[in-house]
């Protein structure tokens, strides 16, 4: 399939739906259709060569999935092509994120809810990084819910060792997050940060993470990403898990700003593969040499059942993606919770089809 082709249909379409919002022709459908084309075709760009699946792979693929969605196989090549490992039980990206997360939570509800500032009230009984202050709707907070003033909180900061300032909401791939740091810093440099986020914001003391995590990348707090689905029966069940890795002197590990991922297995040892979003493997990691699977991650059990326990408490988003950090004491501290548009790709990568023996039931409930 020609890429130029591809992408010379999705700029057209792009023009398409910008006269049809400005003459209010357009429909939803189109708007959907244009949706899930441009994700195709961002996972068709990191193809290697093209969609090498063979007939007989193709087939299964189409004759799957054609109970349910028509999909365009460049999912499945990217995740063969990157693993060695073909399934037709790989979900394609586009209907992950347009059909299966729009499905099991409202989008228009995470806009609201998933904010870093609410979780003290949204999630009981799990450890947070500790609040030195946030901002909301333009109002000052010190961690007792009292108001101050933004002098106040440059004071807070500037007497903490160190410190992330994060957007409250969307603050994807690691975007909206600043590390400070005051024998490094000014307080103009806060002053800075703080001018050019205009939506809430939170800002927490740093972590000091566990041994056998900092082993991976000591520059970066490593935090586990599960995914968990709240089952029609009323169970809880955690899909996959891999741990997140900063690499050179980054603070963040997200994959998106360079950072690298691997699965877990269920002992909680790492796999020995790891992979970047291009879908690179690396055997060791590229800063520290060390192998993953020497590593095997803390209290690991005890971290997925706080995740099913914590997820009952947010019953109107059936699937969830957590960040999980583990501190010095080798407990849980949860980071961040995302309400919707989880990423999928590192959990394909590194663990395979996300729903497994599952996916039958899961795709009928959907698409039903």
């Amino acid at each position: 399939m020609n890429i130029k082709f591809l992408k010379a249909y999705c700029l057209l379409m792009k023009y398409a739906l910008r006269v049809g919002f400005k003459t209010g022709k357009i429909t939803k459908v189109w708007k959907h259709k244009y949706q899930i084309l441009r994700i195709d075709l961002r996972t068709f760009s990191r193809l290697s060569h093209g969609v090498g699946l063979s007939k007989k792979q193709l087939g299964e693929v189409d004759a799957y999935w054609s109970q349910f969605v028509k999909v365009r196989p460049f999912s499945h090549a990217f995740y063969t092509e990157k693993t060695g490992v073909f399934s037709p039980l790989y979900l394609p990206d586009s209907i992950y994120y347009f059909y299966i997360d729009q499905f099991y939570n409202s989008w228009e509800a995470a806009r609201y809810l998933d904010n870093k500032s609410f979780y003290p009230h949204m999630f009981n009984g799990m450890k947070m990084p500790k609040l030195i202050a946030f901002r909301k709707n333009g109002y000052w907070y010190c961690d007792d819910q009292n108001m101050i003033s933004e002098q106040q909180v440059t004071e807070l900061v500037m007497n903490s060792q160190e410190s992330f300032i994060k957007k409250a909401t969307e603050s994807l791939g690691g975007k909206g997050v600043f590390y400070f740091n005051p024998s490094k810093h000014t307080r103009e440099n806060l002053k800075k940060i703080v001018a050019g986020i205009d939506c809430d914001i939170v800002i927490q003391e740093g972590i000091r993470q566990s041994e056998t995590l900092a082993t991976l990348n000591p520059s970066s707090v490593n935090t586990l990403r599960l995914i968990s689905l709240l089952r029609r029966d009323g169970r809880v069940k955690i899909y996959s898990v891999i741990v997140r890795m900063g690499v050179g002197d980054s603070k963040v590990d997200n994959a998106s700003s360079g950072g690298i991922t691997c699965g877990i297995l269920s002992s909680g040892q790492l796999k020995p593969v790891a992979y970047n979003p291009l879908g690179v493997r690396f055997e060791e990691h590229p800063t520290t040499h060390i192998h993953f699977d020497q590593i095997v991650i803390p209290q690991y059990q005890e971290i997925c059942d706080r995740i099913e326990k914590l997820h009952l408490q947010i019953p109107h988003f059936r699937m969830v993606s957590w960040d999980v950090a583990i501190d010095e004491k080798n407990e849980p501290v949860l980071i961040e919770a995302n309400l919707c548009d989880g990423e999928l790709d590192f959990h394909q990568l590194n663990n395979g089809p996300l729903f497994g023996k599952d996916t039958d039931d899961i795709l009928r409930e959907v698409f039903n």
